[in-house]
């Protein structure tokens, strides 16, 4: 972190007092105006050769400011009236030079208040980023980035105000707050408990990946037949933490929309209604520049309430019209997949599936189909109970053996065996290689 050089910050400072600095100039300007036409006509009428007209009145007053270096005034006042105004002059040449040097000097005083908070702030995103410190799991052994930090563990263990905590979040694009109160059902009595979210915003991947920052979020290209869409990580709780490591774990491609413009007006990039939106286009785009082949399959990966007695759901009827139709082109292949999922999450983890029960089919709207999904290439949905991407103790074994699911059924046969990559289970902050690996 460095300071700020003197330079920037005077530069900082005429730009803070430049609108008051702009205001007090007019305020003077109409002042002398009214001035110096009361002037002209009290003097007019004692001195009609010296003040002849009000431009000369006018050039007496803008001379007094400045002492009539080139004695372009006449003589002074000679009426009453006209010394009182030479003096309510005199006072306002005082505040020529005070006023302006107060408002620079206030300005100075926020900037370097300004440049003082950036540095804070800087400290405490450093301090929250090493709270997203990679933990190990049990059962896999990989190290993943906490979901997310309680700003009441924050408070506690750092010592850190809200004010401090809030304002530094607002500041920096790779956190995000949360109420995990919104990832629960009415019957489980929710109370409000804000967190913050890390967004994986480096660049790179501990596999040895690139990830692209874009309009809407990120995007990373494996060059795999599967692309994970997480199109609602931006509004929902985990679901973009969830699809990352589903995405990493299986060597899948990942697009991700992360950011969201208008916190007032969330739009959903699950159910696409307009286009011109911020980043819809690029979103759309870039799933499909990935999944461009009729082998590829696309997966929405979503949320779902916990209010149902399965746990995950998967969507691949399409309903347009009267006609229901899949968004798969090799249905065979994607029941095969179905058939050793929904076994290997009841055997190894108790945990329910269903195809097509619990929500609707999807619509020509729904991003899968948009896409391509049915025509161009096979896709579906799957929902994820916030049971499982949020409140579960460790979300990884359940992630790792989804993503080794998809890879022998969905992927290229190439890809279909399941390979770890040593990086799965390095230490460090954040979601990508970073400088303390590097040291490592």
């Amino acid at each position: 972190m460095k300071r700020t050089n003197s330079f920037v910050l005077f530069g900082r400072a005429f730009k803070n007092a430049r609108k008051d600095f702009w205001v007090s100039i007019q305020v003077l300007f109409w002042i002398t105006v009214a001035l110096t036409i009361v002037f002209y006509f009290v003097e007019h009428i004692a001195q009609p050769e010296e003040y002849a007209n009000p431009w000369d009145a006018f050039v007496w007053a803008i001379t007094r400011y400045i002492g009539d270096p080139g004695h372009f005034a006449g003589k002074g006042p000679v009426t009453l009236t006209g010394r009182y105004i030479d003096t309510i002059i005199s006072i306002m040449k005082i505040l020529i030079f005070a006023v302006p040097a107060g408002l620079v000097s206030n300005g100075f005083k926020k900037a370097m208040d300004d440049d003082k908070r950036r540095l804070h702030l800087e400290a405490c995103r450093e301090r929250i980023t090493k709270s997203f410190r990679r933990l190990q799991d049990k059962t896999t052994h990989y190290r993943v980035t906490p979901r997310n930090v309680s700003i009441i563990t924050l408070q506690a263990k750092k010592s850190m105000t809200e004010n401090d905590i809030i304002d530094t979040v607002s500041k920096f694009p790779e956190f995000r707050l949360r109420n995990l109160a919104t990832s629960q059902v009415s019957s489980e009595h929710p109370q409000d408990r804000l967190v913050i979210e890390m967004l994986p915003l480096d660049q790179q991947t501990v596999d040895d990946y690139t990830i692209e920052k874009t309009a809407y979020g990120i995007k990373i290209d494996r060059k795999s037949n599967v692309t994970i869409i997480a199109p609602t990580g931006g509004t929902e709780c985990s679901i973009g933490h969830f699809a990352y490591y589903m995405a990493q774990f299986g060597g899948f491609n990942l697009v991700s929309r992360e950011f969201v413009e208008n916190v007032d007006d969330p739009a959903s990039f699950y159910i696409i209604g307009d286009e011109s939106r911020h980043g819809v286009r690029e979103f759309i785009d870039d799933i499909k520049q990935l999944s461009s082949s009729k082998d590829h399959c696309n997966i929405a990966l979503i949320s779902a309430d916990n209010r149902y007695d399965t746990q995950i759901h998967l969507v691949h009827n399409v309903k347009q019209g009267d006609n229901v139709t899949t968004s798969v082109i090799d249905e065979e292949r994607f029941q095969q997949f179905y058939t050793e999922l929904a076994e290997a999450m009841k055997d190894k983890h108790q945990l329910l599936c269903d195809l097509d029960e619990v929500y609707r089919p999807a619509g020509a709207k729904n991003i899968v189909v948009k896409t391509g999904g049915g025509k161009e290439n096979n896709g579906f949905t799957m929902r994820v109970s916030y049971s499982i991407t949020t409140w579960m103790d460790s979300f990884t074994p359940v992630a790792t053996d989804i993503a080794k699911t998809i890879r022998r059924h969905l992927d290229a046969k190439e890809r279909s065996e399941f390979a770890e990559h040593p990086g799965w289970k390095l230490q460090g902050n954040g979601f990508g290689v970073n400088k303390e690996e590097n040291n490592n």
